[in-house]
């Protein structure tokens, strides 16, 4: 098979189809998104990192134990739980300390034709559910978290600094609790897709800094952490949501002095990603910029780094 292989050069190249070991399932990979973690652990956000990247995918599974998920069109949670600590027996296995996690931590990634995960963190597909908005679900659980780690009362004001892919989700995510939300970003054609849900947006060249309830820093930017601490309001919250290879420098004195909380906010259940989908319909395919064959996966990394862009997908075809 294909893959996109990472070993310090990003290069594609051709490897045995991986075997399924016991409670796996083997599923060829019909389409893969490409996020800005990807680009970060290009970059050294994970040290050391070699091997197949990419952990947003769908696919069909072509081999199981459990005979009944043959052909299905799944995706997969990305960590791997050892299903047995103190962690995963209260439903969060996202933070095993044994876990493995999709093309980011010691298990092969999504960008090749097949991959075998534990068939405990297969997640169905409905048919309902077109793949240009089921390849959605992983960033959007992302997304989701959120609304679980904290609340969001509707009287709140709430800033969303970012207007990336995942920002994006996370603004729509958010618009559902009813709170005042403001996004700033710094790309009108992406800003657009929010304004089209009536979600106030403001280029970050016209934005105001004012305080507010809840900061969500989501722009995928280590500097835009200032930003964040300067408009959250005395005992306010400020979620981080972006992912960095580059260090974070910062004086800490506005966070103790405004007595600040901070929360950081990783990966989300897919089923509440699947759940939102299916209850608002969002059009999530106007997300999509460009889609390029696996066998053009250089090419698809370098459409995603363009400013303009917003999510580039590959495909096997």
């Amino acid at each position: 098979m294909k893959a996109v292989f990472f070993d310090g050069t990003l290069k594609i190249i051709d490897m045995e189809i991986p075997r399924r070991k016991e409670h796996e399932v083997l599923i060829r990979i019909s389409k893969a998104g490409i996020c800005n973690t990807d680009h970060e652990i290009l970059k050294g956000y994970v040290p050391g990192f070699t091997g197949i990247p990419g952990h947003e995918f769908l696919g069909h599974v072509q081999e199981a134990e459990n005979r009944s998920l043959i052909g299905r069109r799944v995706t997969g949670e990305i960590n791997c739980a050892c299903g047995k600590c103190d962690y995963c027996a209260a439903g969060l296995g996202r933070h095993c300390p044994d876990r493995s996690v999709i093309g980011i931590m010691d298990h092969p990634g999504a960008f090749a034709e097949y991959i075998c995960i534990p068939e405990s963190t297969v997640v169905e597909i409905p048919e309902h559910i077109p793949d240009s908005r089921a390849i959605f679900i992983e960033p959007l659980a992302a997304a989701c978290e959120i609304l679980e780690q904290i609340e969001i009362p509707s009287q709140s004001r709430v800033l969303l600094i970012g207007d990336g892919k995942l920002a994006l989700l996370i603004g729509l995510v958010v618009s559902s609790t009813g709170a005042d939300l403001t996004v700033v970003g710094k790309h009108e054609n992406k800003l657009s897709f929010l304004e089209e849900s009536n979600i106030r947006t403001v280029l970050l060249t016209d934005f105001v800094r004012e305080p507010y309830d809840i900061v969500i820093e989501a722009s995928g930017s280590s500097s835009a952490f200032g930003l964040a601490v300067e408009c959250t309001k005395p005992r306010g919250t400020i979620v981080l949501k972006s992912t960095c290879a580059e260090n974070l420098d910062f004086n800490p004195s506005g966070i103790v002095v405004n007595e600040l909380m901070l929360v950081g906010s990783r990966c989300g259940r897919f089923k509440d990603a699947r759940a939102f989908i299916e209850k608002g319909n969002p059009r999530l395919e106007k997300l999509i910029t460009k889609a390029f064959p696996l066998g053009r996966a250089l090419d698809a990394f370098r459409e995603s780094e363009k400013k303009d862009t917003i999510k580039v997908i590959l495909k096997n075809e």
